[in-house]
């Protein structure tokens, strides 16, 4: 390089400490593109990802100190960051052991990646809390300084560690250091260069590095020094090191272990960088000791945890809450599922169905309707932005038909976020005797249904379940594992004021006695694509029809879990679990493993149905006869939290990379448009077989340009568009269909 302004920049230690990183470090860079790309917005959009570093929440909150948190568990993994880079890098740079306050010349020197990722997140702080949060400037500054505090607070602590820590040439053998303040230079000369050419022989080329505040310093030669006295100076070093990644190792063990105390559950943000904190520092160790054989080690090490995972000891399964698994497992196989499908017990469970039906009957006749109108609810899956929309729905619902939307409702089904929010309607319908209640306070109930979910469950994955979980508790008398599901149920229990913590079964009499609609939940068996069918009453005409028991061709799709699992305590399923099971997306909450033999696990509902209109459908067909008989007829509601027909709208495929993805990508994200094309045929033969006697009513909400995301946070913005929804011009002119409906005779 001929241009000697250019062959400094070039040859400066920051320069060389990139090239050096991009070449032979590109996992320390691959933490760094994460961070980037979700500070920016460009990954995880859909699943909210981005939220937990730019609306972090902590106590319930985004605050400052939710901020300050983050901050501290930023500047840890900078640290972290820059630990593991000196660790393997250093003796690349023999001039280092001679410079006084080694460590820190190095931090500052490897400062390029930390100090842009922290003006890029900045500045997406403001932007995003400016348009999203619509919170004064004034107010995110703070947040901002808050984060600043954190970062510095730990940088200096951590510098201010070594400096009293580790030692330098000086101390250890009483050689001078080479910081003298004649080295400052502009550039290199053609004579210094030829000598620097013959060090780079030795190591990893540096003419130049920088020193506190922006001097640029010049390398000089380490050829004098004895090779043992560099090494000891990089050991001890390294030594003071490790010492600092036991204490972050024990950080994590007391996050763990106190983790059901609000004030120790920090932001899910901060937990993913203490996590990469712990992958960057034992990754690096593995590869300071092991160097060239780190990853055949690893590789083996993965094979033998493989290997004993499938003991029992260390098989960390979820369960299901409430059942029994010291008993003798019920048998899953096909000639099981159908024993459970007998005439006998089709009929019985049929009749149960019928005096739920004749109560709901009665009930209308005593306010003086003789047929009334029998409505059937379904609503879609979609985290809290499904949960906040079927609730916001079902009370405008309400409030412009007094309160009778629930008591002409009989059957409730869905998937996942939809079904937790109309959870908790029924619920607070039930204790209240009517919506009225409801409707008074809805406001609170609205901030109730849309707190985050996604803190404590985030929270607990990376603190535990990564790593060994031995902690566990009790419930209903049996011993569960704690883990990400048990921390999705808390935080949703505490969300809801506790009263959805009950047994599946408490809601057996007020289900048959049509005090409330019946809510029939259905998660997805994992292992062969079945449904499982939980409801306090048993359902299993919603698995095969008792008019065609003798069709023996049909194989039964899915089981009823009351008599399924009757000698495993079904009636005991807490009915939180039974929502979580519900809403259990891939690897965001672990599936839960059944006491069957052979086990199998179970998902969210949304892959079969995400709208719940089979189970509404197989329930029209097992009771067509006794409905047109009794009632004026049918309104199916459709409440979902997207818009068909934008749901359906083609993309174009461009670029390489998406038509080699395209296949796998657009199957996957397509599951839900495809079960609209299913379900709308299942729709048209129900109308063929009630006649005049059905009616749907659809209630949608449209996205705009900023999608609300599909997570179990979201922000002040999405609050407010999802609720604005509930009362948008399709909404309320769906809402006066219904009632004139609901009207008729």
């Amino acid at each position: 390089m001929k241009n000697p302004v250019l062959r400094t920049i070039y040859y400066s230690f920051p320069v060389q400490l990139i090239i050096l990183h991009v070449k032979k470090g590109q996992l320390l860079l691959l933490y760094w593109i994460f961070l980037f790309a979700c500070v920016l917005q460009n990954f995880g959009n859909n699943f909210g990802i981005p939220y937990l570093f730019l609306d972090p929440e902590y106590m319930g909150k985004v605050s400052w100190l939710a901020f300050f948190i983050i901050g501290v568990c930023l500047g840890i993994f900078i640290m972290a960051y820059n630990i593991s880079s000196y660790m393997l890098n250093s003796f690349r740079f023999p001039f280092l052991a001679c410079l006084y306050k080694t460590f820190e010349k190095y931090c500052y020197n490897n400062a390029v990646m930390p100090v842009l990722f922290t003006l890029t997140y900045i500045i997406s702080i403001y932007h995003f809390q400016l348009k999203n949060q619509l919170l004064p400037f004034w107010m995110i500054t703070i947040q901002v300084l808050s984060l600043l505090a954190g970062i510095s607070f730990v940088i200096f602590s951590t510098l201010k560690y070594f400096q009293h820590t580790n030692k330098d040439i000086y101390k250890l053998f009483g050689v001078a250091t080479h910081d003298g303040t004649h080295d400052d230079v502009k550039v290199i000369s053609p004579i210094r260069d030829t000598h620097l050419k013959k060090q780079r022989r030795r190591g990893w080329r540096v003419d130049t590095y920088i020193t506190f505040p922006f001097k640029l310093r010049l390398v000089r030669s380490t050829s004098h020094y004895k090779s043992f006295m560099l090494a000891s100076v990089f050991r001890q070093n390294h030594i003071n090191a490790a010492v600092l990644e036991m204490v972050i190792f024990l950080l994590f063990i007391i996050l763990g272990l106190f983790r059901d105390y609000k004030v120790f559950r920090i932001p899910a943000g901060a937990s993913i960088l203490l996590l990469f904190t712990m992958i960057i520092m034992i990754g690096g160790v593995f590869r300071f000791w092991l160097r060239g054989w780190a990853y055949t080690v690893l590789a083996l090490l993965l094979i033998v945890i493989n290997f004993l995972s499938g003991f029992e000891v260390f098989n960390f399964k979820n369960k299901a809450y409430g059942l029994n698994y010291d008993t003798t497992p019920a048998v899953y196989s096909i000639k099981s599922l159908e024993e459970k499908l007998s005439d006998y017990q089709l009929q019985k469970d049929y009749e149960t169905g019928i005096v739920s039906l004749e109560n709901w009957k009665k009930k209308w006749q005593e306010r003086g309707v003789q047929k009334p109108k029998l409505v059937v609810l379904n609503v879609s899956g979609g985290g809290v932005r499904s949960a906040l929309y079927t609730f916001n729905t079902l009370a405008e619902i309400d409030s412009s038909m007094n309160g009778q939307l629930l008591q002409h409702a009989q059957l409730i089904s869905g998937s996942s976020g939809g079904l937790i929010g109309a959870s908790y309607y029924r619920e607070l319908f039930l204790r209240n005797k009517g919506a009225s209640e409801i409707l008074n306070h809805k406001q609170k109930y609205l901030n109730n249904i849309s707190k985050d979910l996604l803190n404590a469950t985030a929270f607990s994955f990376i603190i535990s379940d990564l790593f060994l979980n031995f902690q566990q508790f009790k419930y209903n008398g049996q011993t569960y594992l704690k883990d990400r599901a048990y921390a999705f149920e808390e935080q949703l229990n505490e969300n809801t004021g506790h009263i959805l913590d009950k047994k599946i079964s408490e809601y057996y009499l007020p289900e048959l006695k049509a005090d409330i609609p019946r809510l029939i939940i259905t998660p997805t068996i994992v292992n062969d694509g079945r449904s499982m069918v939980i409801s306090p009453l048993q359902s299993s005409y919603l698995l095969k029809s008792k008019n065609n028991s003798e069709y023996k061709e049909a194989l039964a799709d899915g089981l009823d879990f009351m008599s399924f699992f009757e000698d495993q305590d079904a009636q005991n399923l807490r009915y939180l679990t039974a929502l979580r099971m519900n809403a259990t997306f891939p690897y965001i909450m672990p599936a839960a493993q059944l006491p069957s033999d052979p086990a199998f696990q179970v998902m969210d509902a949304g892959v079969r149905d995400n709208y719940g209109v089979q189970i509404s459908i197989r329930y029209l067909i097992a009771f067509r006869q006794w409905i047109l008989q009794n009632t004026s007829g049918v309104v199916f509601v459709q409440i979902r939290d997207n818009n068909k027909y934008e749901q359906s709208q083609m993309k174009t495929i461009r670029s390489l990379w998406e038509k080699t993805m395209s296949p796998f990508k657009n199957l996957s994200s397509n599951l839900i448009v495809m079960q609209d094309y299913v379900n709308d045929s299942f729709s048209e033969y129900l109308k063929t077989l009630y006649g005049d006697n059905i009616n749907f009513v659809d209630f949608q909400m449209h996205q705009n340009e900023d999608r609300v995301s599909l997570s179990w946070h979201l922000t002040e913005k999405e609050k407010q568009y999802v609720v604005q929804q509930g009362s948008s011009t399709d909404n309320i002119a769906a809402i006066k269909y219904l009632k004139s409906i609901l009207k008729e005779k």
